[in-house]
């Protein structure tokens, strides 16, 4: 496995380089994958003009 971002922008998964046990890098895309569905709500529900705050506000929201 090479050590360099380039072979990541041909693999599948992010950061593909990065050397890491199965089970982390298992945790790190569902992460990745829930951070990706709070941030469609968030885009879907939060107003355009929404500031910062109204972000902060949402996020800890779905956080509880």
């Amino acid at each position: 496995m090479s050590n360099s971002p380039k072979s990541a922008e041909t693999a599948d998964e992010p950061a593909s380089y990065l050397d890491m046990p199965p089970e982390r890098r298992a945790a790190a895309s569902a992460h990745a994958r829930m951070l990706g569905v709070t941030m469609r709500k968030l885009a879907a529900e939060v107003p355009f003009q929404a500031d910062v705050d109204d972000f902060r506000r949402v996020l800890v929201a779905e956080a509880k």
